[in-house]
Order: structure tokens, then sequence, then C-alpha cells
């Protein structure tokens, strides 16, 4: 492979350089590549490289997002979206409603031409996971972007829902123990369907293979309008391996897998079933000075079940005296779980506090882009957004994000693999530290108050990227 030849800008930095001569030079005696590319990195001027070197390539990446920024960067690019967002612009409706009404397409229809050009000419182009999956767009080489986001991709494809409208389970049935009495006191019958029975023996098993969650999700069936989902309750078995369906993404049409991520190394290549491939791992630095983007551990007590209200209350405090202060009139963040964010409420009092819940977390997040000095109380956004310099200039992580024990599968899977559970938690702490500074010239400050963190770093110092042990900096009380 000849690929430096195609970098798609006059400038290349030397940690790309390095990593592109690294896959030339390894390119015939490996099947996996694994590149470790923290934020700044420019995974996009890669993944664009290797498209124009290879003539047969998939370029895949978790949102919609994501395909319309390297569209917008690389215009060229072949790509396939969603069918329904494609616009017939003769009959004034969606393209697929057209297509079903004339059993064709219309002429020069450009749904059909990326349907065609993405199926059958088997160039390069860039699509979203699942559009990769959903029409096999399969090449010889597969890359694969926040690669770290393919295993709850793939263990979502093994997911079983039994919907509250359709089981009648009780609103309040939410700990293992209260829907294994409801399954348990259905009749016979009712047991022995295929859902049931597969949710009555996890929970019973001291093993289980699926984690049981109550949800709420889009439900778009009997009794909906089509196109118009209505969100409902459900019960959710999550599988805990993502092994089963792992092949579909590579079978033996694909040579070559190239798995991009900040936060990837050994652990997941076992889970996405790579582990018997040849694999190469190739490290990048950070762009970013790590004194641009410090990640600062305060010894302000741990955070735990038991003592959530007390430590919710004396971190309110912490933030109220000293980081608001320290940071006033600067947008910045504090990551909290909704139950944390409730307490905060209480205590945290002001315009510039902004709250959100499950339902207009996006309306609120918008308003906080909008408006100078606001602090976002933010509920699961650890990752997939993007705060550049006055965007975000600094945040607070309450609490370390460690898998919830109360769900007994992930118990389980804890204690058959303690290193499966340090690494997830520090994925996401990983993740959550990269909002802020994302650029060699930005600035932002990431400071976390739980004092578990400290057990996370001695159990798993190993598994960190040496780019985020580089950020570290022990802040003591923090007085």
């Amino acid at each position: 492979m000849e690929l430096l030849k195609h970098f798609p800008y006059p400038v290349i930095r030397s940690f790309q350089e390095e990593t592109i001569r690294l896959l030339e030079e390894r390119w015939d005696n490996y099947d996996v590549f694994v590149v470790v590319a923290p934020t700044a990195y420019g995974k996009s001027a890669l993944a664009k490289t290797i498209l124009k070197g290879a003539y047969s390539a998939s370029y895949i990446v978790p949102t919609n997002q994501l395909v319309d920024q390297f569209i917008a960067t690389f215009p060229e690019t072949n790509t396939l979206r969603r069918l329904d967002s494609y616009w017939c612009e003769k009959w004034q409706r969606p393209c697929p409603r057209t297509r079903g009404m004339l059993k064709n397409f219309c002429n020069g229809c450009q749904c059909g031409r990326d349907i065609a050009t993405a199926r059958y000419r088997r160039g390069p182009g860039i699509y979203t996971y699942h559009a990769y999956l959903a029409h096999r767009l399969y090449r010889d080489v597969l890359i694969a972007d926040e690669a770290h986001q393919l295993i709850p991709m793939l263990q979502s494809m093994g997911e079983v829902v039994l919907w509250q409208h359709d089981y009648k389970y009780p609103s309040s049935a939410f700990k293992p123990d209260q829907l294994l009495k409801w399954a348990e006191g259905l009749p016979k019958k009712k047991q022995e369907g295929a859902k049931v029975s597969l949710l009555l023996e996890n929970l019973r098993s001291r093993v289980p293979d699926y984690a049981v969650s109550r949800q709420r999700r889009d439900f778009n069936g009997k009794g909906t309008k089509r196109g118009e989902p209505e969100e409902r309750d459900c019960i959710v078995l999550t599988p805990l391996s993502a092994k089963e369906h792992s092949g579909k993404m590579w079978p033996r049409d694909v040579k070559k897998v190239i798995l991009l991520s900040a936060t990837i190394n050994f652990k997941d290549i076992e889970a996405l079933g790579l582990g018997d491939r040849r694999v190469a791992y190739i490290h990048s630095p950070s762009p970013i000075p790590a004194d641009r983007r410090p990640f600062v551990v305060y010894d302000r007590g741990p955070v735990t079940r038991a003592n959530l209200a007390e430590a919710t209350t004396s971190m309110a405090s912490y933030i109220n005296e000293i980081l608001y202060p320290r940071h006033r009139g600067e947008r910045g963040l504090i990551h909290a779980t909704y139950q944390m964010s409730e307490m905060l409420r209480t205590h945290l009092i002001g315009p510039q506090y902004l709250f959100h819940d499950r339902d207009n977390k996006k309306e609120v997040y918008e308003r906080y882009l909008a408006t100078r000095g606001a602090v976002l109380i933010a509920c699961g956004m650890y990752e997939g957004i993007d705060l550049p310099d006055d965007a975000g200039r600094w945040q607070v992580l309450l609490k370390v994000p460690w898998p919830s024990l109360g769900n007994p599968a992930i118990a389980s899977l804890a204690t058959r693999d303690p290193e499966w559970y340090t690494w997830e938690t520090a994925k996401t702490l990983i993740q959550a530290g990269g909002r802020v500074s994302r650029h060699e010239t930005d600035y932002g400050v990431t400071y976390c108050l739980d004092s578990t963190f400290f057990k996370l770093y001695d159990n798993g110092r190993q598994l960190m990227p040496s780019w985020f042990l580089d950020c570290l900096v022990d802040g003591g009380d923090g007085q």
C-alpha cells in the first residue's frame, strides 16, 4: 500500500505521517489495525487517505452528523443516507413513499443513484454503522471511526424487548426481584413463551447472559401512525457479549479492518471477536499539550449509592463556593446522573445553571451554547458533544461512571472479569474528559470530585492510554 501520497492536505503532522507509514509497512502482515487516536488527531484526514489509497473501502461512523461533517469537508465522497431522509422533488414527498407507489425510482432519483453506487460499484464511501449493515456495504477495507461504540451497537442487535402494553407488567416493578416475582406469577403457558422464558432464565441465573433493565423507547407499531413513534415503557434484555453479531461487521469479503478511537484496547478487540486475528496496535500521542487539557482529581470523598445525597450536597457547596467563582463568565458542564441532577436543583440556584430532563435535552443544550457563562447540568453527555474554545472551558465529574452492580448481569460479568469492569468505567471517564479542549490551541479543564477515581487508577492504570495519564493532576482535597 502506498498511502502517504494520498494525504488530502498540503501539510501533514508528524504523528499522522508516522501512523500512515506504519500502516504501509505492516499492511501485508496484519488483518486488523487498531489506531488509538486522541482528540484533535485528525482522524478524518487519515480515513480520507485510506479511502483514496484503497479502491474498495467503506468508512463507517456512528451518526448521520459525522457523515455530514465528513461530506462537508470532502464533498466528492460517496455516501448512502437513511432512505427516509431523501426527498422526491418531482412529487414533493419522501422518496421511499414515491418508490413504494411507483414500484420504482423516478428518473434521475438521487436515492436510486446512491443505492446503486453504494451497493454495486464497491468504490470508497462513508456510511453510518446501520446503513453499512442494512445494505451489506462490504469492501476489501473497513474503516470504523469511534470504534469503541461498535460494541454497544452490536449488543443492541441481540436485544429482546417486552413492551408493557403487550405484557402488562406492573409499573412499579423496576428491580430484578420485582420483575422475577411478576414473571413467576404468570400462567405457565405465558412463562413458556420465548421472551418471558428468556427473562426468567436470566433473572434466576447466577451467571446471566443478558442485562435486564426497564426503559422508555420509541414504539412504531400497531396503534401508532407510521413515522410518528410514541415513547412507551418496556423491559429490555441486552446481551453482555457482542461476539454473536460481530461477524456481520467483517465477513470474508472484508480483508482489512481499521479501528479508530481514542478509547480502544485489547479488551475491546476481544469483545468484538477479533482476538484470534493478526492485530497491530498503533498508538498516537495527543496533539494537545497536557497542560492545556488538565484532568484534576480532588479527594472530596467517595460517591456511593449509600451516601449519594450527602455527597451530592457537599459537592454542590464546593461548586458554588470554589469552582463556579473560579470560572465565572465561562461556559461549563457538570456531569451527573439524572438522580443527582434532581438533588442538585435545590443547591445550584441561579440563572446560570441549566437543567434538562430526558425530553428537553436537545433544547436545553442549544440554550447552553447560546448563553454566555451558562453551566449545564449534563446527564448522559459523556461523549458525542463537541465544546471547543468558549463553548466549554471547564467541566466537573461528580461521580466516576461505574456501571451499576445493582444489575445482576453486570455484577456477574464484573466478578468473572474485573478488568472488563475497570475498562468500561475508564472508557466513559476518558471520553468525558475529551469534551473540552478540542484542538492544539484550545484550553479546557476537567475536575473529578469523586475519590473512587483513585481505586479506578490503581486497578486500571495499565489499561489507560499514555496521553490520558499525561494530563492527570492530583489536586489533593481541593482547598
